[in-house]
């Protein structure tokens, strides 16, 4: 079962990867109340994000998401290549609750933070920090969510520390 969480704002995220692709989202327009094209956001500036963001196009009438582009650690992670497809049709349990993220990004034009809980095959708690940037047509209709999923940071804070002695 997957646990997923929001948080209210980029303050309460940990993952530097969520921090820099919010940074990035922000110096392209978004920091002065427009949000950013597709064709301001130049994937040579993302270059060490790449594994791990994704690029979902949006549709309306009827609300749908497809994810046209997901990175290789996304991909490794899930342990399925989904690029191409619309959420709805992957068969994963947290669907809704995905459809749910999108939607909201769409109604507050802007950034959406949380992080998942699962569990692993191994047993153990898997978890990723993620973060949603809408990015909008010249006329401003919000046309692609960029993404990013941070698996590692969990990682970092699980291992133990070593003190000198």
């Amino acid at each position: 079962m997957v646990e997923q969480r929001f948080y209210p704002d980029i303050e309460s995220i940990k993952s530097a990867r969520v921090h820099r692709l919010h940074s990035y989202w922000r110096s392209r327009g978004a920091a002065a109340g427009g949000l950013p094209t597709r064709a301001q956001v130049d994937p040579v500036d993302l270059r060490s994000l790449l594994p791990n963001l994704f690029i979902v196009e949006v549709e309306t009438d009827p609300p749908r998401f497809r994810y046209r582009l997901v990175g290789t650690a996304v991909v490794e992670y899930n342990q399925l290549e989904f690029t191409g497809r619309y959420l709805g049709s992957i068969g994963w349990e947290e669907e809704q609750a995905l459809f749910a993220q999108y939607a909201r990004v769409l109604e507050s034009r802007g950034a959406v933070f949380g992080y998942y809980d699962w569990m692993l095959r191994s047993g153990a708690k898997g978890r990723a920090e993620y973060g949603l940037f809408p990015l909008a047509d010249e006329g401003g209709t919000i046309v692609q969510v960029i993404g990013v999923e941070d698996y590692d940071f969990a990682l970092a804070d699980a291992r133990p520390t070593t003190t000198g002695g």
